[in-house]
């Protein structure tokens, strides 16, 4: 376990969505930096951005969106956290499915994401507590614990999931756990739900239309 003392300044959304938490940029996270260390700056790099651009992206969703999706792409795996969600339905699924179920999903995150940006006051910290690599079948996982600071009420226990992309040598985040509820799971008990009721198709449809309401 490696202890760190680092505080930086984050959104408010980590706490307020609890689904999802890490607005991750476009910075290169080399095998040789930390987990933590590649959250700390890229955190810091999308709010800087924001912040600058704040009154810009008030008035134009477009804008907005394409923002956070640039400081995303790279750094979320969002095919596994994908595969996670659908669980057993990923399986049966065809190649569409999954492509339409990952593209409507991202879009998802993303949007909502986007939106809950504004509520960022400056105010929040977060607080690095521990990290922990494993490898296994030569596979680099990672689990960083943090804590988060709102200006008011007690800190907000936060854990990243992370693996690492050895193809580039990025760290790339495929789950949170936020003051106990795990998103993965959390999405697939929802959507689980969905697909026995609407099916697959039913649910990608439900997700195109909710996405198009953001």
């Amino acid at each position: 376990m490696k202890q760190n003392k680092l505080s930086i300044k984050i959104p408010q959304l980590i706490v307020i969505v609890t689904f999802f938490a890490c607005m991750l940029t476009g910075l290169q996270a080399q095998a040789k930096i930390s987990p933590e260390q590649a959250i700390e700056s890229a955190v810091q790099e999308l709010l800087d951005e924001f912040t600058k651009r704040r009154a810009e992206l008030a008035g134009d969703k477009s804008a907005l969106y394409a923002m956070v999706d640039q400081y995303t792409r790279s750094h979320f795996d969002f095919e596994k956290i994908s595969k996670l969600v659908l669980a057993k339905n990923w399986k049966t699924a065809t190649d569409s499915q999954r492509n339409a179920f990952s593209n409507e999903f991202r879009t998802l995150l993303i949007r909502t994401y986007a939106t809950a940006l504004f509520q960022y006051t400056g105010k929040e910290t977060m607080e690095f507590k521990s990290s922990q690599i494993k490898e296994r079948n030569g596979i680099k996982s990672a689990t960083v614990e943090t804590e988060v600071t709102l200006s008011e009420g007690p800190g907000i226990q936060v854990t990243y999931s992370m693996v690492l992309d050895n193809n580039n040598d990025n760290w790339k985040v495929y789950n949170m756990t936020i003051a106990g509820v795990n998103m993965v799971t959390n999405y697939r008990n929802t959507y689980g739900a969905s697909i026995r009721s609407l099916g697959l198709d039913g649910l990608i449809e439900s997700m195109k239309e909710a996405n198009s309401r953001i």
